[in-house]
């Protein structure tokens, strides 16, 4: 059928059966998509533009169903996702808070799905799109970072929450000043562009992130994004040592409590030390006495490389990486 190019209602119905029995055949939701472009969209009569569009709405309506239903059972497909957001932008009258909504709904089952995340980021920016205000754009931002705050409230192991509050720190900074709350002490950092008043506070929730899970990847990972050259290239040389100097002891001191109760070191622990640590060099003047920070970062490299061994090359080319740079 697909290849004769029959799009008719049995071809239609034929892909459901398919879809029913296996909805990672990505081939059969671009064929239905095919039929539903060619064959039902062109049935609707476009005499009138208002019915049309309202026709084309119930028939959308209909394809949204059937995708939720595949969606309840399974709810980490590619292709099903895709189709859903293909049916929207066909779709002149998308309800975007009802897709909020049912995005809450899959939230419920796995706060950590990735593919609602990202699916959630869609229809997020349908929404801003369709609004005709900047201010109400912005606004819609800031509910986002809050959003995340919650999620990242209720687990801290949510990698998506944290990429998406990443993404939303950048554009905040820039358009913030449009909204009031002088309760809220990160708007008032946002709409100030005071990036290290809000590193600091940033930091204050990242510290208790890893205490509660050290061996948690996406704490850390957020960590490293927040030292990366957005925040650093911006603030006075003396303001980035103090942070890096205090995040490190921090480390530091969690780490000492991870060997006692384990006999070791924590691994994560001791990377993002060495992130730091040659972060930290960098800003040190020629003359200071950095040779102890140098030090520690041989100490962390030879432990690593112990601790990590199918990684000891890139340990091994960070401690020449340093004393080559002295």
């Amino acid at each position: 059928m697909k290849e004769s190019k029959l799009y008719s209602d049995k071809s239609l119905f034929r892909t459901g059966q398919l879809l029913n029995l296996n909805p990672e055949l990505y081939t059969i939701w671009n064929f239905r998509r095919d039929i539903l472009t060619n064959f039902k969209f062109k049935q609707i009569p476009d005499t009138d533009p208002l019915k049309k569009t309202a026709a084309l709405h119930k028939l959308i309506i209909s394809e949204l169903q059937f995708v939720q239903a595949k969606l309840s059972q399974y709810p980490k497909c590619y292709w099903i996702w895709d189709h859903r957001r293909w049916c929207l932008l066909n779709d002149s009258q998308s309800d975007w808070k009802h897709e909020l909504d049912l995005i809450s709904m899959f939230f419920q089952a796995d706060s950590r799905n990735f593919h609602a995340w990202q699916y959630r980021r869609f229809i997020i920016q349908c929404y801003k799109d369709s609004l005709s205000s900047e201010d109400a754009r912005i606004q819609v931002d800031w509910d986002e970072f809050k959003f995340t705050t919650k999620m990242i409230n209720k687990d801290i192991s949510n990698y998506s929450a944290w990429h998406n509050r990443s993404k939303l720190i950048e554009k905040l900074f820039i358009g913030s000043s449009v909204l009031k709350d002088d309760n809220d002490v990160y708007l008032q950092v946002f709409n100030a562009k005071d990036k290290l008043k809000f590193l600091r506070k940033e930091l204050d929730l990242i510290k208790t992130a890893f205490y509660t899970d050290p061996d948690d990847s996406s704490v850390w990972i957020y960590l490293k994004w927040l030292f990366g050259d957005y925040y650093i290239k911006d603030l006075p040389k003396n303001e980035s040592r103090k942070l890096l100097e205090d995040t490190i002891k921090d480390i530091d001191e969690l780490n000492e409590l991870e060997t006692e109760d384990n006999g070791f070191d924590n691994q994560w622990c001791l990377k993002s030390d060495l992130f730091l640590l040659k972060s930290l060099l960098k800003l040190l003047p020629k003359d200071d006495s950095s040779e102890s920070w140098k030090e520690r970062v041989d100490t962390i490299c030879d432990k690593l490389i112990q601790l990590d061994p199918m990684r000891k090359n890139k340990y091994r080319e960070h401690k020449l990486q340093i004393a080559t740079e002295s």
